[in-house]
């Protein structure tokens, strides 16, 4: 369980969220609204990577900053825009990622390799980042947000730059992660997922509330 109590995050004088209060339970959470409402920080908050200028975010009933080790080693998080390692293959980076996560190399590694063929880069996963396409990159950050069965997964606009097809298997994923972790997505085919989702909160000008 996650909860966030008036939770608030500036920039200088620049209010990004507002009072925000909301709890995620097990199941899909959809976080919808317009382009620059602050749904991006909200998940960079969830992820705790970003701090809030105040309120509360407990997890399992621990409040952060005392929980945020026990929230990371919890969490798969694939932002909407990341620095990937251009010389890196997709296969090293997922390696290095469980690595960072704890998680048996081998293990990870047929993870992995499953997830790819799901979300169809699975041919690509030995070529080196810097060849990727903007869509393969997209492809592999959700996979790697994957590694591990994380019961919190927080994904902003995982489908984006995915063709139909591509955008339906991680959808069909992403719902089968539901049945048992915390998930908090942002994404533009809200109207195609909200009848599985738990929620869907809505963020506009800073302040968030059910849609």
């Amino acid at each position: 369980m996650l909860d966030l109590t008036d939770v608030s995050r500036r920039y200088g004088r620049k209010r990004v969220l507002e009072g925000a209060t909301c709890q995620f339970g097990r199941g899909l959470t959809l976080v919808i609204g317009p382009s620059g409402a602050g749904k991006s920080t909200l998940l960079r908050l969830i992820a705790t990577a970003e701090a809030p200028n105040g309120g509360r975010i407990e997890w399992n009933g621990a409040a952060l900053p005392g929980a945020r080790q026990a929230l990371r080693r919890d969490l798969g998080y694939a932002p909407q825009a990341v620095d990937l390692p251009e010389d890196l293959t997709a296969r090293e980076f997922a390696l290095h990622i469980a690595a960072l996560k704890g998680l048996d190399p081998a293990a990870a590694d047929r993870q992995f390799g499953a997830i790819t063929e799901r979300v169809g880069l699975h041919a690509d996963i030995n070529n080196r980042i810097g060849s990727f396409s903007g869509g393969m990159r997209r492809r592999l950050v959700f996979a790697q947000a994957l590694l591990g069965a994380p019961r919190l997964l927080a994904l902003d606009e995982p489908t984006a730059e995915l063709d139909g097809e591509t955008a339906r298997n991680l959808g069909a994923l992403i719902l089968e992660r539901a049945a048992d972790a915390v998930v908090v997505m942002t994404t533009h085919l809200a109207d195609e997922l909200a009848p599985h989702a738990v929620a869907v909160l809505r963020v506009e000008a800073g302040r968030v509330g059910p849609a």
